[in-house]
């Protein structure tokens, strides 16, 4: 067929492909994940708890020239210790002293940086790490008396108590359940003749260091008068000092099985009874409860005791 002038073949025509959109989001890298830790969180960290870390240093320097002797020699020295055995020089109460003191700093730096920190990421490390520091360098200050002295032993049990902050802090509900306390126990504890001391801090033959898992913290008893109560498990050691020593006193370790009064629940508690529970977000609030998470109130609990050795002395010998 003949075409009309001017008229050009049509050529076939081509469909295009479908292309993708180019979105912005497209264009942009996949973000990396948060870290979970770093440096300049660790910076933070530290900024948040300046004025706690200076107060705990004041108080160990305190504390140390007055009760521990430091300085006293000029020459740096160890010793070997041991931990809870009858030829230890304190039962390993200083073992377990240890360990107490690092986690209450670390749980208290815990706390703090909590409040204050601009990313509260990882606290319970960062509060940990500062508090074995902080213990570590007491026990260094130790190898330069040639009271105490350094011990490795003393520096195991730092980590211990730090570790035992890290897992009560990151798990969640357990801070909740359980308590780690210390008992300055009253005379009527004690066998007669043994009282304080002129130092800073008790004495070992006066304390007991105890757990404490607590019905508040279990949901199936929160709403049930069982909300008060709590499972005690304690330990203590006597006659391994001076005084004790003097007064012919056997040498004895104790476990100690209970129960007690939850005081944090009854004072700041929900339940149904008068308390002070508007109060315990409060500066004095908050340091009421945590003196409670760490000091048991003597008469708050009773206990069955079952004593794992007794070792008398004869002369300078034992005897089981």
């Amino acid at each position: 067929m003949a075409r009309a002038k001017g008229q050009s073949a049509r050529t076939p025509t081509v469909a295009a492909s479908p292309t993708v959109p180019t979105t912005k989001a497209s264009l942009e890298p996949t973000p990396l994940p948060p870290t979970f830790y770093s440096f300049s969180r660790l910076g933070d960290h530290l900024h948040a708890v300046r004025w706690e870390l200076a107060l705990v240093g004041a108080g160990f320097a305190v504390i140390g020239f007055k009760d521990w002797d430091w300085g006293n020699t000029s020459g740096f020295q160890t010793i070997e210790e041991g931990w809870f055995s009858k030829n230890t020089r304190h039962g390993g109460m200083d073992k377990i002293g240890h360990s107490f003191s690092t986690y209450v700093i670390a749980d208290l730096l815990t706390d703090r940086i909590r409040a204050h920190a601009t990313d509260p990421t990882g606290a319970p490390i960062t509060a940990a790490l500062l508090a074995f520091s902080i213990m570590s360098l007491a026990e260094a200050m130790d190898g330069f008396t040639g009271r105490h002295r350094f011990s490795h032993e003393d520096i195991v049990a730092n980590g211990v108590g730090a570790l035992f902050s890290i897992v009560r802090n990151s798990v969640p509900g357990l801070s909740e359940k359980l308590d780690w306390r210390f008992m300055y126990t009253p005379a009527s504890y004690e066998r007669p003749g043994i009282t304080g001391d002129n130092g800073i801090l008790p004495p070992y033959e006066r304390q007991r260091y105890i757990m404490a898992l607590k019905g508040s913290g279990f949901e199936t008893l929160k709403n049930t008068p069982l909300r008060y109560a709590e499972l005690h498990v304690g330990f203590d050691a006597r006659g391994f000092e001076d005084k004790e020593r003097e007064l012919g006193y056997p040498i004895e370790r104790s476990f100690y099985v209970g129960v007690g009064l939850n005081l944090n629940e009854v004072l700041f508690g929900s339940g149904p009874n008068p308390n002070f529970a508007r109060y315990r977000d409060t500066l004095p609030g908050w340091a009421a409860r945590k003196t409670l998470e760490y000091v048991q109130v003597p008469y708050t609990s009773v206990y069955a005791e079952s004593r794992f050795s007794t070792i008398r002395r004869v002369g300078t010998r034992f005897q089981d």
